[in-house]
């Protein structure tokens, strides 16, 4: 498939007026990497999340410099944004779709959006009796220097996390059977498990959709756990 395909562009502007269900997300996402788009000024702009995205319009009529997210992917990610794609230059509709940074890592480790197809179709259940839990560190491949980066970035800043850790556990209890954990810990939010999920659920913006984070136990140390 071409970096730039103007077909999937004409198949994304067939479904803005149509309604949306599980076809037409499937459809769209299918078209989505592709298809050519226009790049809208500022590039990269913080969406209501406060996160920062990419910005992507479908292109006016007439001539127009081609954009597209596979075109643009390494560049987000480097500079730890997501993609936002708009259905007119003028932004004044809803956008399209909105991609997190965590979808257009998948994309680029999986070639799917939506993550690892080995994890999210494995309908295997956690089996809570075995409590063996082994840890180790993410390699490149599983959480590339970006994400490492990316999250960082966020835990130092809005977080005010002075020493942001990250580590990778897998055991027959957890759902996926691996995690990554972060040295966020229930005692850092005062013991207000409601704040701490909170804080996991933002920062699973920059990790893929079948990726899980978990926060450290307040009784593990952090050490051991690699510098993000």
């Amino acid at each position: 498939m071409e970096t730039f395909d103007l077909e999937q562009t004409a198949r994304i502007a067939a479904l803005i007026t149509a309604p949306r269900d599980e076809a037409w997300c499937e459809n769209f996402l299918r078209a989505a990497p592709n298809a050519s788009f226009t790049a809208l000024t500022p590039q990269i702009q913080n969406g209501p999340d406060t996160l920062p995205y990419f910005q992507l319009a479908m292109p006016d009529p007439g001539q127009f410099i081609p954009f597209s997210i596979v075109h643009v992917m390494d560049y987000v990610l480097d500079r730890g944004a997501g993609i936002v794609v708009h259905p007119t230059t003028r932004r004044d509709q809803p956008p399209l779709w909105v991609f997190s940074f965590g979808d257009i890592l998948a994309y680029k480790l999986f070639q799917d959006f939506k993550g690892d197809p080995k994890v999210y179709n494995d309908k295997t259940p956690p089996n809570p009796a075995d409590r063996e839990i082994l840890k180790a560190a993410p390699s490149d491949s599983y959480l590339p220097p970006t994400a490492r980066a990316a999250l960082g970035r966020f835990m130092r800043g809005p977080f005010g996390h002075p020493d942001p850790r990250i580590g990778l556990v897998t055991g027959a209890s957890l759902s996926p059977r691996q995690a990554l954990m972060l040295n966020l810990r229930l005692s850092n939010y005062g013991g207000d498990r409601a704040k701490l999920d909170a804080a996991l659920r933002y920062l699973t913006w920059f990790v893929p959709k079948s990726y899980s984070l978990i926060p450290l136990p307040d009784e593990w140390p952090d050490a051991d756990m690699a510098p993000v």
